[in-house]
């Protein structure tokens, strides 16, 4: 069964006037929504859209970061089924991919799209691929010589996403995965962004400019009764503070072609920061909020670069 993207409206059409009908995951055995559809005056026949029911079981959860290593995609099958006569009979099986591109031209089987491909030596590239029969990379060496190392996959056609690390082969500038070419830029960088493009592939992209990190802290105080005979004595106390961590990230300089795929990071629901000296991957949120699409002459015939801004997905306080 191929999958479809999740965006793209799927119309389930089932004969009669009043249906009921339930979304059913025949793999947990767990029925997902159950309701009645209505006709439209005049037909003989309910269509419903089942993009909205779905699009909540998708999960695109973190890859493995283990070299050479492949995290299938959760794929499950949603049966849409109808109520006659005492029994459920199915009437359509469906699968979604968490594709939320909106792009009616598309349709990839290379589901990464890394907006310049460069990366510390020291990170893992990841890359997703749709209904691949192998994974392979390219280690191309700067003597012009080349070695591929591969991703056994445990069933085929594979779903998913494959971690290469970038320095398992000395001597390298450059990696290439089916139709992606990834750059190594050396060892020196501090921060990275691991992130679901909005193909729903996993992508990274280093941070070569750069960083501030702030704390903003709210501060929760009480009165307590105390006596001022004592300078030391406080009548008031800060029992609790809330803090919030945000970073402020650049991008290094970036051309007109790799700054229009910006998107898909700024975009992006789900992102991690990794430090790249440990390989610590932290959850964020991206709290930049406007996506502008740069380019060299709309910035007055300059560099294109980009500033973001993320908070780190997780309460921290002091007492």
């Amino acid at each position: 069964m191929a999958a479809i993207p999740i965006w793209k409206d799927k119309i389930v059409e089932i004969t009669g006037t009043s249906v009921q009908f339930r979304v059913y995951d025949s793999a947990n055995s767990i029925s997902l929504y159950q309701g009645v559809a209505h006709a439209k005056p005049g037909e003989s026949s309910v269509k419903i859209r089942v993009n909205d029911i779905c699009a909540d079981y998708l999960v695109n959860a973190l890859p493995t970061l283990t070299d050479r290593t492949f995290t299938s995609f959760a794929l499950p099958s949603f049966v849409v089924q109808k109520y006659s006569g005492g029994s459920w009979s199915t009437i359509e099986t469906i699968q979604f991919y968490n594709d939320w591109s909106y792009d009616y031209g598309a349709s990839p089987s290379d589901l990464s799209c890394p907006i310049n491909g460069r990366v510390d030596d020291r990170m893992f590239i990841l890359f997703s691929g749709k209904e691949m029969s192998s994974l392979s990379a390219s280690y191309h060496k700067t003597n012009g010589t080349s070695s591929s190392r591969t991703i056994t996959l445990s069933s085929t056609p594979a779903t998913g996403t494959g971690a290469f690390k970038a320095d398992a082969v000395s001597n390298v500038d450059r990696i290439t995965i089916k139709s992606r070419t990834y750059y190594l830029a050396g060892s020196c960088f501090k921060y990275a962004l691991y992130y679901v493009n909005a193909f729903g592939g996993w992508d990274q992209f280093l941070l070569e400019g750069n960083d501030m990190m702030t704390d903003e802290v709210t501060r929760h105080i009480r009165e307590v009764e105390y006596s001022n005979i004592l300078l030391v004595n406080r009548g008031m106390d800060n029992y609790v503070n809330e803090i919030k961590k945000t970073l402020t990230l650049h991008s290094g300089f970036l051309t007109d072609d790799q700054a229009s795929r910006m998107h898909h990071l700024l975009n992006s629901p789900l992102v991690y920061l990794c430090l790249i000296y440990s390989g610590d991957m932290i959850p964020v949120i991206m709290k930049t909020n406007t996506c502008e699409y740069k380019t060299f002459s709309n910035q007055g015939n300059k560099m294109v670069n980009y500033t973001m801004q993320v908070e780190i997905a997780q309460n921290r306080i002091r007492r």
